[in-house]
């Protein structure tokens, strides 16, 4: 009983302590799987308590970062859930241009930047003529560091088709392949916190929010999602990754439009 005290007491410092120096609230996550998380972490590291970790952490900034990156669930690839991307690009991006002649496409969450690098080749590839502007936020500067240089390992091409990885990429080294500059031109980088900062309102034509939600607490899911409901115009459309729903659409001011897919009423 004791030892678990101390590791409730531990924890609750440790929380505080990420608060204040990167904005992080780790009570908008699930706590159980986060705090597991932490700890995991903490005895992979070699040590025995939160508060001695923190204490390395606080004195080590690249394993901060790093840590940082371990909570926020940094791991991406391109075209994620293929048929979910070829739904998009197929049936919802045209349906989207029937609304509007020019996109403003927002990738929150975005990681590593392979989700909007995949959205420019669909757009570069697919639809050349049409105006766009594809906005991707992280609140993660490491993660948003490496989208921005736009180098990535074999695997995470793994959904990239022989004729793309040819055209939209260039080898760098052993096994790394970089987007070329007409694609990484297409897509702007930002930090920003989804669960702490101001969204535009009735901006945005496509936004994807995906692989996040599942992490959330069901009351700061459901604020995330009022607040991405106000930043898309008039039927415009919200993806989810493919274990997120939105249990009662129609409440939300959502209808389901495909799997994953949610069109604002």
């Amino acid at each position: 009983m004791e030892k678990e005290v101390l590791l409730r007491v531990d924890y609750e410092y440790f929380k505080k302590k990420i608060l204040e120096t990167s904005g992080i609230d780790l009570d908008a996550y699930k706590p159980r799987q986060m705090q597991r998380r932490i700890i995991e972490s903490s005895y992979r590291m070699g040590f025995p308590t939160l508060r001695k970790y923190w204490y390395f952490l606080e004195s080590n900034p690249q394993e901060y970062e790093k840590f940082l990156g371990y909570i926020t669930i940094n791991f991406s690839e391109f075209f994620r859930d293929p048929d979910r991307f070829q739904e998009l690009e197929r049936r919802i991006i045209p349906h989207l241009l029937t609304k509007t002649p020019n996109l403003r496409i927002w990738s929150a969450a975005c990681a590593t930047g392979e989700e909007p690098y995949s959205l420019a080749i669909i757009l570069e590839e697919k639809f050349p003529g049409v105006a766009n502007r594809i906005l991707a936020t992280d609140i993660d500067e490491v993660a948003l560091s490496k989208a921005k240089q736009g180098i990535y390992d074999r695997i995470r091409l793994r959904n990239v088709s022989p004729q793309r990885l040819k055209r939209f990429f260039i080898r760098e080294g052993e096994g790394k392949f970089k987007v070329i500059e007409s694609i990484k031109k297409r897509v702007k980088f930002k930090k920003m916190n989804l669960l702490e900062e101001e969204f535009p309102k009735e901006f945005f034509s496509l936004i994807l929010c995906r692989n996040m939600l599942i992490y959330l607490e069901d009351s700061v899911k459901n604020v995330l999602i009022g607040k991405l409901h106000s930043s898309l115009k008039k039927v415009g459309i919200l993806f989810f990754g493919s274990t997120e729903k939105i249990l009662c659409p129609h409440d939300a001011g959502f209808r389901c439009v495909g799997e994953c897919f949610y069109q604002k009423t």
